[in-house]
């Protein structure tokens, strides 16, 4: 059987919405958001709807107006050009505005969200003299010479139960950590937050699949479903729960 390709960044889109919940009216978010070509695209851009407005997740505290976040799935690299790319990006979008300096300089940030620590790039500030902060757990200020508010998530750093939904973004899922989105997710009433759920819950349920014995057959009729949000999802990491704890 062909080898099922985790869907990464859907989760990352759907976990983000459900991050920012408590904002998500005060905020537009564009998913895959094309800079001119095609090849150039923003994994997700957050704009706040009135700039006043607060996050109250920690990850949004950093947010101005126009927010740029990019994210790389457990193999992809966060080295020095990538970061640099990223950057770039920004520059890019700041410079598309409908009139002159239509998105202001200090209007935009950049977000780089990563299971890991990427500890070559943070070697790189380092040596460079770039100082960085550690503000909140999992979440690192770039302090040195870049040109926009920029911060590093390292989401196997945050805390599991304040940031359920992108912390389940792993390549490891403990038994306990399953069982928590999975309690997460049943708590949820709204059909936007239940489908966001679902996005989450699919990559969890590839991830633990490959890391299971349960076969591949077994889990295939029950995934998520937009007609029946929530509840599929559900019924397949119930299963591979029960399956893990008699292994």
């Amino acid at each position: 059987m062909k080898e099922t390709k985790i869907q990464w960044h859907p989760g990352f889109v759907a976990a983000m919405n459900l991050e920012f919940a408590k904002n998500r009216q005060e905020l537009i978010f564009e998913k895959e958001y094309n800079l001119n070509t095609k090849p150039l695209e923003i994994d997700l851009l957050v704009i706040k709807k009135n700039a006043s407005v607060k996050i109250a997740n920690e990850i949004g505290i950093l947010f101005r107006g126009h927010n740029i976040m990019e994210y790389k799935s457990p193999g992809d690299a966060l080295d020095i050009d990538a970061f640099y790319k990223v950057a770039a990006y920004a520059c890019l979008y700041k410079s598309y505005g409908e009139k002159l300096d239509a998105i202001r300089a200090d209007d935009v940030t950049v977000s780089l969200v990563r299971e890991a620590k990427p500890d070559g790039l943070f070697n790189y500030f380092k040596d460079h003299g770039d100082a960085i902060s550690n503000p909140y757990h999992g979440i690192y200020y770039i302090m040195g010479n870049v040109l926009f508010p920029t911060q590093i998530i390292v989401t196997r750093e945050l805390d599991e139960i304040t940031h359920i939904w992108l912390s389940s973004l792993s390549e490891k899922m403990e038994r306990e950590k399953m069982a928590r989105l999975l309690e997460s997710t049943r708590k949820l009433t709204g059909k936007a937050e239940q489908e966001f759920a679902d996005s989450v819950l699919e990559v969890s349920i590839e991830v633990s699949i490959e890391a299971s014995r349960i076969p591949r057959s077994k889990l295939l009729g029950i995934r998520p479903s937009r007609h029946s949000p929530n509840a599929r999802a559900s019924t397949a990491l119930g299963s591979l729960l029960a399956g893990i704890s008699k292994s």
